[in-house]
């Protein structure tokens, strides 16, 4: 049997996730991460995305994230983020919209701050990522 790490995935409503996995894959702010047992401690902001693992009893997981941190410490990761969503809580068309007003709004926009931008479109590519559905009908 592999060795394992504990996977705390909590938002402010709820524990999504608490439960015993092989790897964490996350969306970290400079890049996907995976962690395994006994990796080196480290804190992290997270962007949005897919946060993806192999759970002992649950099989493979994911949650579509819209940021947040992710400390690992020996055998322990914890995830920290203000949303996160399986891909039955996701409503497929309303991300797809999502998706297409934030594309829309970046294409407006002509220098400047697009940061709200770019955040509504990760979040809603995200959200479709964990569907496993294309982005267009």
């Amino acid at each position: 049997m592999p060795a394992l790490t504990h996977l705390s995935l909590v938002t402010p409503a709820s524990i999504k996730f608490d439960g015993d996995v092989e790897i964490v894959i996350a969306p970290g702010a400079a890049g996907d991460l995976g962690v395994l047992a006994n990796h080196a401690p480290l804190l992290t902001s997270l962007r949005a995305g897919v946060v993806k693992a192999n759970a002992v009893e649950a099989g493979r997981i994911e949650f579509a994230v819209d940021g947040g941190f992710m400390q690992v410490v020996k055998d322990r990761v914890i995830v920290l983020t203000e949303t996160a969503l399986t891909a039955q809580e996701v409503d497929v068309e309303a991300a797809r919209s999502d998706l297409k007003r934030a594309e829309e709004a970046l294409a407006l926009k002509k220098g400047g701050d697009e940061t709200d931008e770019r955040q509504a479109k990760a979040w809603a590519q995200a959200r479709l990522d964990v569907t496993h559905r294309p982005v267009s009908a």
